[in-house]
Parts: structure tokens; sequence; C-alpha cells
């Protein structure tokens, strides 16, 4: 196959693409509806989110505000968000001297979203996320590795929790 054949082939099958995604419903999350004017970025924004317990729900409630709040918390929100962490760790590598040298870190947070008018649950899920590190025989180099893996997978979390409730405000439209 030539060159040009091959450039027309792609071309062919990304438009082919874009009209199939256009015509199973695909919309942005983030779109404004033009009739209304209103965006899920828009409900988002009237989330208050609770405080979380410990390092990692610290990390987790700024990754949350970055992406949700990034003006701060609303002074009227409309909602609040609550959640719980869970941190798992599973070795997965031993060495014959029957030391781990691989570790999963799995984080699952199970969250619901609580509207204050009616103080009722009207959307709850969880989001899960999993990394590994390599353990070394320096302690410190554990803690960073450990650290950093943790971090991931926090804003993995995190990315999927401002998604998921994206999702749920768009559905309300």
């Amino acid at each position: 196959m030539s060159i040009i054949t091959k450039r027309l082939c792609l071309s062919v099958t990304f438009v082919l693409g874009l009209i199939s995604l256009s015509a199973c419903g695909f919309q942005p999350v983030y779109k404004k509806d033009a009739e209304t004017g209103y965006s899920s970025h828009q409900a988002l924004q009237t989330i208050r989110i609770s405080p979380l317990p410990d390092r990692p729900g610290q990390i987790l409630h700024n990754l949350l505000r970055d992406r949700m709040n990034p003006l701060g918390q609303p002074r009227k929100p409309l909602y609040v968000l609550k959640a719980i962490i869970t941190e798992t760790e599973k070795d997965l590598a031993v060495r014959l001297d029957n030391t781990t040298s691989r570790t999963n870190l799995t984080i699952l947070v199970e969250y619901s979203l609580v509207s204050l008018s009616s103080n009722n649950v009207v959307f709850s899920s969880n989001a899960r996320s999993t990394n590994s590190f390599d353990k070394l025989d320096d302690p410190y180099a554990n803690l960073v590795a450990e650290d950093t893996a943790r971090s991931r997978v926090l804003r993995l979390v995190a990315d999927d929790m401002a998604l998921q409730l994206g999702a749920y405000f768009n559905k309300l439209q």
C-alpha cells in the first residue's frame, strides 16, 4: 500500500470515528447547555468538600478542591461531598531472603453527595486506583517511593471522582 493510500485510509477512519461519536450521543462533560447556559463545571463549584482525616485525606481534599472548587469552598454550597478512604498494601514480589521487593498500593474511596436542602444522598459511588513501587534496602528510598505512589493514586482517584460527579450533573440537565 502506498503512503497516500495509507493516509487516505487513516483520514477516512478518523472522520468516521468522529461521526460515530456524535451519533451515539457523546457530549463533553463540561459543555455549556446552549439554552440554559448550565454546565456541570458550575454545578461542581456548588459542592463543599468535607474534611478528610490523615495525610492521604488532606491530599485528596486538596486535589478535589483543585478540580472542583479552584476558587475555594463555596460560600453557599448546595451539596456536601463526604468520603471514606481505604488504603491497602499487597506485597507482590518476594526475594530469596523472604523480603519484599515490590508492593501494590491500592486506594478505594467510597463517597456520597448529600443535598443540603433535603439532607438526602443524591449520588454515591466509589473510585479506586492501584500503583506499585519497588522496595529497596534503603528505608528512606522506600518511604519516598511509597509517598510518590500514594500521590499518583490519589491524583487518579480525584480525577475519577470529579469526572463521575460531572457526569452526574450532566445527566441532571
